[in-house]
């Protein structure tokens, strides 16, 4: 049997919101358990920000501005564990089950407290030929930029929508290597909401300033721009040779060896729905969000902070680490050691700005019904969109069911890049709303792991002891 080890709170993440989280609970005397996929804190934003591997002059002052978290984490009494994937979290009569796997052995972890902070993720987006090699995400692109100060061997093409997708192009502008073309989904229409939303926009003014300026130096630098695409493709024979791409009306087709996409990000879905929280759709955001109540609690003795509860950037989830230690200390001592309300005035007038960003990057509702019927929705099993059509004719009226019928969402992605492309598409074909359709039941792993992983050096049968009553659990949930 895996042996258990107690502890008072686990942190699961050391993003923003992670470390923010950790450094206030140890200021007030706590040791807190934070569990970290990655080998070194900052999580997506602040990558390998304690070794930097490119300077500020390329990576921008947003980057470096992590600094002063890193170093405070640092300095903090945490127990942190980096290289730790949690794979499966369930509650215990007093507490949260964890099963984490650290260095190819599964330990079992029982929190009194529980603090996700996993963050988000980017948002999976069907198109043809977005499976091939030579097509992968910006955020993984620059990833590689941050981790090994990795450039593309020739100038890519970039495709999608949201900030990071000006600011992967502009980073690659000062590093030497610019983008040869960016292609935008958004309408151009979209900038007239700026000057219809004026208080919206004066909240958002350092966000509007910042991507007005390095639009303008990627127009001064002669890459060209198309907003408003309306359709994309990726084409080649084994690998990406040519991106095609309708604008004002006509096809235009751009030789290219590497496409970079990004389509905005989502919160990470996995952790949070195998604790079975409760999800609403959020049109703004696009996707499904954690219900929160104002202390960021999700219920007793679980918070969720950070992008993992809805998207706010990295300064809204390190106030959120914050806020959710600061309600976890008022809960287990009665008093939070601090005054909130200068966290909470910063964190409502950051958010005022959202809906107007959200809306400047506001993806096409019926995006997914307009791809061809070829187009993967689920790279992993190779599900097109024409078989989920099939599946929903023959009675599939869940996502549940479609992954029955075909397999859609079972590959080792575990459903994260086509969950919500489901959803959408079981919503138009139903006609019925998002929140109505639902989505994946999702079950322990939530990460792909090995069953030499799983069994540890007690044999087979730790396996079985450390999961069955949480499987036993989602069975009977996902058979309802």
């Amino acid at each position: 049997m895996i042996e258990s080890r107690r502890i008072d709170t686990a942190i699961i993440g050391a993003g923003p919101a992670g470390m923010a989280a950790g450094v206030c609970l140890a200021d007030a005397g706590h040791r807190p358990v934070v569990f970290d996929t990655a080998a070194s804190p900052g999580g997506q934003i602040y990558r390998q920000l304690s070794e930097p591997q490119v300077g500020r002059e390329i990576m921008g002052d947003d980057y470096s501005r992590g600094r002063h978290l890193l170093d405070a984490f640092a300095r903090a009494d945490i127990d942190y564990r980096p290289s730790s994937r949690v794979w499966w979290a369930s509650r215990e009569d007093s507490g949260f089950s964890l099963g984490v796997l650290k260095d190819g052995q599964t330990q079992r972890w029982i929190a009194d407290r529980l603090i996700l902070a996993s963050g988000a993720m980017e948002r999976g987006w069907p198109f043809p030929g977005w499976q091939l090699p030579g097509v992968m995400n910006a955020g993984a692109a620059q990833i590689l930029l941050k981790q090994g100060a990795l450039l593309p061997s020739s100038a890519p093409v970039l495709a999608g929508s949201g900030p990071l997708l000006y600011l992967l192009a502009w980073q690659y502008l000062r590093a030497g290597q610019p983008p040869q073309l960016i292609l935008d989904i958004s309408p151009a229409k979209r900038y007239a909401s700026v000057l219809s939303k004026p208080a919206q926009a004066w909240h958002a003014r350092h966000y509007l300033a910042k991507g007005i300026r390095m639009v303008a130096a990627l127009r001064r630098a002669g890459v060209p721009i198309r907003q408003g695409v309306d359709a994309l493709q990726a084409g080649g024979d084994g690998g990406l040779e040519r991106v095609k791409f309708r604008w004002r009306g006509e096809w235009h087709t751009q030789p290219a060896e590497l496409l970079l996409t990004h389509f905005g990000v989502v919160p990470e879905p996995q952790l949070a729905r195998s604790l079975g929280l409760d999800h609403r759709w959020h049109d703004g955001q696009q996707c499904f969000l954690p219900q929160r109540a104002t202390t960021l609690a999700v219920e007793t003795n679980l918070w969720i902070a950070g992008d993992g509860g809805g998207i706010g950037g990295a300064l809204n989830a390190e106030r959120e680490g914050h806020l959710a230690a600061l309600a976890l200390i008022e809960r287990s001592i009665g008093d939070g050691g601090a005054d909130k309300r200068a966290l909470l005035q910063a964190r409502r007038r950051d958010l005022a700005a959202r809906p107007l960003l959200e809306q400047l990057f506001q993806l096409p509702a019926d995006w997914l019904v307009r791809q061809p019927g070829d187009t993967l929705v689920c790279r992993c099993e190779s599900i097109t969109r024409a078989a989920l059509d099939r599946a929903v004719e023959q009675g599939g009226a869940g996502p549940n069911q479609l992954k029955a019928f075909t397999r859609c969402g079972m590959g080792p992605c575990q459903g994260r890049q086509c969950g919500e492309s489901v959803t959408r598409l079981l919503a138009a074909r139903l006609n019925e709303t998002c929140d109505a359709i639902g989505y994946y039941h999702v079950r322990p792993p939530v990460h792909a792991v090995t069953l030499g992983e799983l069994a540890g050096p007690k044999g087979p049968h730790a396996l079985q002891d450390a999961v069955s009553d949480d499987i036993t659990t989602h069975e009977a949930t996902y058979q309802q």
